[in-house]
């Protein structure tokens, strides 16, 4: 009764504060702490006023972000961030964003952002890989240029990796081949995006799972945005059927395939080159399937940070907003 006592107290001392603030000139939120940490490399403990631009570094205790705007952000023991009004980007470590619309985390060029009420968490691993999990509600990963690399749903966690060569790194992705408007489409199974599709033969794969390799090209005026379009260099059949549902759900068209057991192979053979190049570029996450969209590779993980209870160094306390 008293640790929830105490826990309640901390809140509501924690939003009063954030109301104060909300007066202060300049001030975006306040930083909560049982215990020490830096803001803007000074010692604080307790709690202390966030500014926009502020840097936050945990030690060992974890801590809590309150903005003005509702957004609730906990950064894990030895974690640093850059706090923004409406983006913080995570340097180091692990952090878990409560959204409340129209803010979103940073990492390594990557940027995630949720709906009103989603709660994500995000990882800097080995300052390389970047992984991500929708503890609730859906989730938007876009990579530097606003190209949207993933869509996850409530549970999922996946690693990514940014490619060298950005944008400009060889796409590969799997999934189904559909067609809706006179436009091929590929439902990437590994991130849940949708890719447009330029190319010969691609509507003898229609209908069914493929593998696709290739490279992306300059949108037109006429595409949606956040689109992919891909020109195909290789394409391989990967089983036939199978996507009636999704091609319901995007209101796409599929037909049975047309191309021959001969002709598959074929198509799987001039796609080797090309899907090799693509393959080596998301080597270096080695986990699962590996799809590289917008030169990001990406892999779905199974737990990843959705299954971890407490984050580091918070011990299922809420921090005291008192000094």
């Amino acid at each position: 009764m008293l640790r929830r006592l105490i826990r309640v107290t901390g809140i509501l001392l924690a939003a009063g504060g954030v109301a104060v603030l909300s007066a202060a000139g300049g001030a975006i939120g306040m930083a909560v702490a049982n215990g020490s940490f830096q803001v803007d490399h000074s010692a604080v403990y307790g709690n202390g006023t966030l500014f926009d631009g502020s840097v936050v570094e945990t030690a060992k205790a974890s801590s809590q972000l309150q903005l003005k705007d509702g957004v609730r952000m906990r950064l894990a023991g030895e974690s640093r961030a850059t706090v923004y009004q409406h983006r913080l980007v995570l340097e180091q470590g692990l952090g878990e964003m409560e959204s409340a619309g129209g803010f979103e985390v940073e990492a390594r060029t990557l940027h995630i952002a949720g709906a009103p009420g989603s709660v994500a968490r995000v990882k800097v691993e080995n300052r390389r890989n970047v992984l991500v999990s929708a503890v609730r509600g859906a989730l938007r990963v876009t990579n530097a240029g606003g190209v949207l690399v993933a869509s996850m749903e409530t549970g999922s966690s996946m690693v990514f990796e940014p490619q060298a060569a950005g944008a400009e790194a060889p796409t590969r992705a799997s999934g189904c081949l559909l067609e809706k408007g006179g436009t091929f489409l590929l439902a990437e199974r590994t991130t849940n995006v949708v890719l447009e599709l330029q190319g010969g033969d691609l509507e003898k794969q229609l209908g069914n799972q493929v593998e696709i390799s290739g490279r992306a090209v300059p949108a037109t005026l006429g595409t949606p945005a956040a689109r992919q379009v891909i020109r195909v260099a290789g394409i391989k059949l990967v089983s036939k059927g199978g996507c009636m549902a999704i091609a319901k759900k995007l209101g796409a068209a599929t037909v049975a395939a047309g191309a021959t057991a001969a002709g598959a192979g074929a198509a799987g053979a001039g796609a080797a080159g090309a899907a090799g190049a693509a393959g080596a570029a998301g080597a270096g996450i080695g986990i699962g399937t590996v799809a590289v969209i917008g030169g990001v590779a990406a892999a779905a993980t199974v737990g990843g940070l959705a299954a971890v209870g407490d984050l580091p160094g918070q011990g299922g306390s809420t921090p005291s907003a008192s000094r």
